[in-house]
């Protein structure tokens, strides 16, 4: 059958746009304090070794390439089992909206969408404070949130391990 256009005469009809669907946000959403100390504790290796080598300008570049490589083992951690070292001391995890684990190619991502954070004076790291959802800018574009509950782990160098198979 051949469709032809209306007449001029003839209403067109909007189209029909379903209506958004509720997005289930979980309900334990850890607090700003909480995921800072996580923060604090997981860069307090970087800031040490800032600290001893910061006179050198060849071990500051090494100390750059390392500290890329550690917030992306940070990130590979946070998406293969949900926490970094300082989000397991706290008892919080990083989930995305069903609630699962996020994998470690979004977790490196989120790390490093985390410099949007950064951008305005550090703003977006500021954001879970007045935040429905308790989202950073790198929450938001990774749809990921950051959870409690979790048992908490006691400090241990093996938190910084990897996770076994």
């Amino acid at each position: 059958m051949v469709s032809y256009p209306p007449d001029v005469g003839e209403a067109l009809s909007a189209p029909e746009f379903p209506t958004s669907q509720p997005i289930s946000i979980p309900s334990n959403l850890a607090g700003w304090g909480t995921r800072a100390a996580g923060l604090l504790i997981d860069l307090s290796p970087v800031i040490i070794l800032a600290l001893l080598v910061s006179r050198s300008s060849a071990l500051s570049t090494l100390l750059f390439v390392l500290e890329i490589a550690y917030i992306a083992y940070l990130g590979h951690l946070d998406g293969l089992t949900g926490q970094t070292p300082g989000k397991a001391i706290m008892g919080i995890r990083v989930v995305n909206l069903q609630g699962e684990l996020i994998g470690s190619g979004a977790g490196i991502g989120r790390k490093f969408a985390h410099i949007v954070d950064s951008l305005v004076f550090g703003l977006g790291y500021l954001l879970p404070i007045v935040d429905s959802k308790r989202q950073t800018i790198a929450d938001k574009i990774m749809t990921t949130f950051v959870v409690m509950g979790v048992e908490k782990k006691p400090f241990s160098v093996d938190l910084w391990m990897p996770p076994k198979a």
